[in-house]
């Protein structure tokens, strides 16, 4: 059974549909302005700004990376799964899963110092 899901072929169709499911709102995510412009508008500014367009990227980086953390999460969790009682490989599902939670905190605590600056300085 288990040799049947290490498989290169279950392995390559399930990273082709993490992959895809992951991709897809990537494009949604780019399109977003986050209400930025009704916002700018009902302020009478400009709204082609480079502010405007940076605080878009940085929104879309920032979902973008909690999508990336939720994927390793997950991968990381298959491969401790998947591991057969190999040490060795729970190892790297448990290493793959705390460098993610590190990763995350980290983005976070950037997020809530660039936030706090931001209303401190205006």
């Amino acid at each position: 059974m288990l040799q049947k899901m290490n498989s290169p072929k279950i392995k390559k169709s399930f990273i082709l549909i993490l992959l895809t499911a992951w991709l897809l709102p990537v494009n949604i995510l780019l399109a977003a302005d986050y209400g930025l412009t009704e916002a700018n508008i009902a302020a009478g500014l400009k709204t082609d700004t480079i502010p405007t367009y940076l605080g878009r990227f940085a929104g879309a980086a920032l979902a973008l990376s909690g999508s990336i953390f939720l994927f390793l999460v997950v991968y990381g969790g298959i491969i401790m799964m998947t591991a057969a009682g190999n040490p060795e490989t729970i190892g790297k599902g448990k290493k793959i899963i705390i460098w993610s939670i590190i990763g995350a905190l980290i983005l976070g605590a950037a997020y809530a110092i660039t936030n706090l600056v931001f209303q401190v300085f205006t």
